[in-house]
């Protein structure tokens, strides 16, 4: 027995040391992936000592003798902080996330490869002007010295049992064309759908569906354009039935996200602001994860005899400011949404070998791709193309349909944006902007003599024929796209009267200019309409002031269905021997005005209620439009939406047979019920505010597939003001992934938030830093703090 005791503690404490022995291991790895962030380094392709300065939050501020330089140190510090993520934005666009994750990723990198981004990314940078092309290659070598002077890989990489592949110049493209994907349609989603609906329904259910316009449009110019009459004919099923095949699964129609990449800002000039100067305000809508998609910084370098100043930005991956202010201007972005991108309806030979063009036939063209998938073969599958980009599938009548898109052309992604830097004033920065490849941007500036712009910034197609909303054939040569538009050609607005400018993805212009951009898929304007508001409610701000703004969660959009609910609905006849609906006609009285507060019960209520009736009134619309075509997706066309909804809701009318109640009446009750049924789910329904709905998860893509600890990685869940509609944007994951208002030439008064933190790694010093002020919406500094961390780097 003593024997078998011995063996059995001896067994014991090996394995307790075999343990140890391993989590010292793993705790060292992770301990030698964390950033240099003092001493001195050696980086070859360095011309001058540069200095990287890092304050409390890990802002970093680069002193570079040379723009090139600085680029190089630029990459070192993206490399050492945010490799893992530039790698995932990469592999994002290239279609290569299977090799890094397994066969979970290949459908989505199938969907991707059809673009070909990589083999596009390296003739871009063939034809890259050489000052840019310079840039890129510093910036490359500074990301392969910053990775390899890690004294281990980042630690996601010791999670996936992988090791970082190097940086090379395609990558900083590749990054780029991520933002298309993540800001643009890459599959045609909205054209498809809305060509669904113009071929099933009569043409005045169509416009109907699809208005032009809305009591909420709040373009900078003033232009009007009126929603669509409510239709005359009847609405039925049988029309639609009769195309539709049955199959044996049915998507669900509820879609209850309302959220869409996007931003909001808005400037006023010198004449409204107390720093004498303009002032633009930015906050830019994407997804929160850890780390956060920016990466805060500033440049110092000479160029000729002045010393350039500049903060914001920065995009891990790329090697330039994207917004921030250089003293002389400021500028912001906030997502477009024109229409950059069409589908082609292809016209077959009799073999359906061949498709026509202008030129008569064409044979299609066949590219190979082959997808590595992390520990299994690698798969291989074919894109076919035609002239003017690829085959994406097929309609609904079997028509072969081709997508035409900016990502596809060679002057999609360019670094001309860098110069922005550099620029004096606003007309310099609409000449950028005209020649700049990024996914195209409303962007505002604001220039230090107190005037204040408009204008696109990334390429603008110039359009022939029919082409526009609907798919059409190109073969005849009556349909094309001729080109971009030059300088002189791009909208824009420069000091408009009223001294102020504001977007927010809905529709901008009017007229000729509206033409020009057209529309890919525009938010509704009330967010547009009531930063409007706001800004003309004042004639005189400062930072503080146009902060408030972008933290303004009133939920003025809501407000006619709080009322149609109490009005219309809670009526004396539905609330007799209802307590449930009494008691939410108690609420909504107390609750006004409606906020999306985080303690707000009546704001969740009215939400809910209304998009319950929305799914509701098109569910049989949306079930029958699915099973007749899979890549029908309604959410591609829900933001215009709001329009026929109120119309339907605010008219009843009888002949919209397509109603799947009864009446009315009882349809909105059911819609209600269910509100409140799924509120009051195991507690009061007092106590179902909008905070307990919309609580952060601001999580890292790794957080889960590590055990016990992995919840470390990321941010703290906690409830969150705001929502869609409303100024301030704010979902479980997704919002303002920046918060900025800044006067050129006042930085020192600026104001910035950001979520998450500069750290990408846990133990960073500066993990998490910042994060509560952008929960709070608690003022902090534009301009980075005292310095607590120096590294220089030192030429060979």
């Amino acid at each position: 027995m003593k024997v078998i005791k011995y063996f059995f503690i001896g067994f014991f404490l090996i394995l307790v040391l075999i343990l140890a022995s391993g989590a010292t291991w793993v705790y060292s790895q992770i301990d030698s992936s964390l950033p240099i962030l003092e001493g001195k380094e050696t980086l070859w392709g360095l011309n001058y000592t540069t200095f990287v300065e890092r304050d409390q939050q890990g802002i970093v501020t680069i002193k570079a003798k040379s723009r090139t330089d600085l680029a190089l140190a630029t990459g070192f510090i993206h490399a050492q902080e945010r490799f893992f993520q530039m790698d995932l934005l990469r592999r994002n666009s290239a279609g290569e996330l299977s090799s890094l994750f397994g066969k979970a990723a290949l459908n989505y990198d199938k969907k991707i490869r059809r673009h070909r981004f990589r083999e596009r990314a390296r003739k871009i940078i063939q034809q890259l002007p050489p000052a840019e092309l310079a840039l890129l290659k510093s910036y490359t070598l500074g990301v392969n010295q910053g990775i390899k002077s890690l004294k281990a890989p980042p630690f996601e990489y010791l999670l996936l049992n992988q090791d970082p592949v190097e940086w090379r110049e395609e990558d900083s493209v590749l990054v780029v064309f991520s933002m298309y994907i993540d800001l643009q349609h890459d599959d045609g989603k909205r054209e498809r759908t809305l060509a669904l609906l113009h071929s099933v329904l009569s043409k005045e259910a169509y416009e109907f569906l699809n208005p032009k316009g809305s009591r909420w449009d709040a373009a900078i110019d003033g232009s009007q354009y009126s929603p669509s009459p409510m239709p005359s004919q009847v609405w039925s099923s049988a029309t639609i039935a009769a195309q539709t095949p049955i199959f044996s699964e049915q998507e669900g129609h509820s879609i209850q996200d309302e959220y869409l990449p996007g931003s909001n800002n808005w400037a006023i000039s010198a004449t409204l602001s107390t720093t004498n100067s303009a002032i633009v305000a930015n906050d830019m809508h994407l997804g929160l994860r850890v780390p956060n998609t920016w990466f805060r910084a500033s440049f110092e370098y000479p160029v000729d005899s002045e010393i350039i100043k500049v903060t914001g930005v920065t995009l891990p991956g790329t090697p330039n400011i994207v917004v921030g202010s250089n003293g002389n201007i400021a500028w912001g972005f906030t997502n477009s949404y024109g229409d950059w991108s069409d589908i082609i309806t292809l016209e077959l030979s009799a073999d359906k070998q061949q498709y026509l063009t202008p030129d008569g036939y064409k044979n299609f063209s066949y590219h190979r791709q082959v997808i590595a998938i992390k520990d299994q073969p690698s798969v291989g599958i074919e894109i076919q193309e035609t002239i003017w980009g690829p085959v994406i599938g097929s309609n609904h009548l079997g028509e072969l349909l081709v997508y035409r898109w900016v990502a596809h052309d060679s002057n999609a992604v360019n670094f001309a944006h860098t110069y922005l830097e550099q620029a004096q004033n606003v007309d310099e920065a609409f000449q950028i902007a005209a020649r700049s490849g990024i996914p195209a941007q409303n962007m505002l500036i604001a220039d230090k003599s107190g005037n204040i712009g408009w204008t696109i910034m990334g390429p603008i197609p110039r359009k022939k024929g029919k082409v526009g909303e609907l798919p059409q054939s190109w073969a005849s040569g009556e349909n094309a796209w001729l080109g971009y538009l030059t300088a002189p050609e791009y909208p824009h607005i420069k000091n408009p009267q009223h001294q102020r400018l504001w977007t927010a993805n809905s529709r901008v212009v009017g007229g000729d200019m509206y033409e020009k951009i057209g529309n890919g898929g525009y938010a509704l304007g009330a967010r547009a309409q009531q930063i409007r508001d706001n800004l003309l409610a004042k004639n005189k701000f400062n930072e503080q002031d146009l902060l408030t703004i972008a933290l303004d969660d009133q939920a003025l959009f809501l407000k006619r269905w709080q009322q149609f609910l109490l009005t219309q609905v809670l009526t004396d006849k539905a609330i007799k021997n209802n307590p449930l609906f009494t008691q939410a006609k108690t609420l909504l009285l107390a609750q006004q005005p409606l906020k999306a507060s985080i303690d707000s019960v009546a704001y969740r209520l009215v939400k809910n209620f209304r998009l319950n009736v929305r799914d509701s009134i098109f569910s049989q619309l949306n079930t029958s439009l699915k099973n007749l075509d899979k890549h029908y997706q309604f959410s591609a066309i829900r933001h215009q939406i709001e329009t026929p909804l109120w119309q339907l809701v605010s008219q009843q009318p009888d002949n919209f047979l397509l109603r799947p109640e009864a009446s009315w009446q009882a349809l909105f009750e059911k819609a209600l019920t269910k509100t409140l049924t799924k509120m009051s789910d195991n507690q009061p329904l007092n106590e179902a505010t909008w905070g307990q709905a919309n609580i952060s998860k601001i999580e890292h893509p790794l957080s889960k597939a590590i055990p016990f600890i992995g919840h470390w990685l990321n941010m703290p869940a906690v409830p969150l003001a705001g929502d869609t509609y409303m100024p301030r944007v704010q979902g479980q994951r997704f919002g303002a992934s920046e918060r900025m208002v800044v006067s050129p030439g006042h930085e020192e008064t600026g104001i910035f938030h950001m979520p998450t933190s500069q750290a990408s790694h846990p133990w960073s010093p500066y993990y998490r830093s910042g994060h509560s002020d952008w929960l709070t919406g608690k003022p902090s500094a534009f301009l980075p703090g005292k310095t607590q961390y120096t590294l220089t780097l030192l030429s060979y």
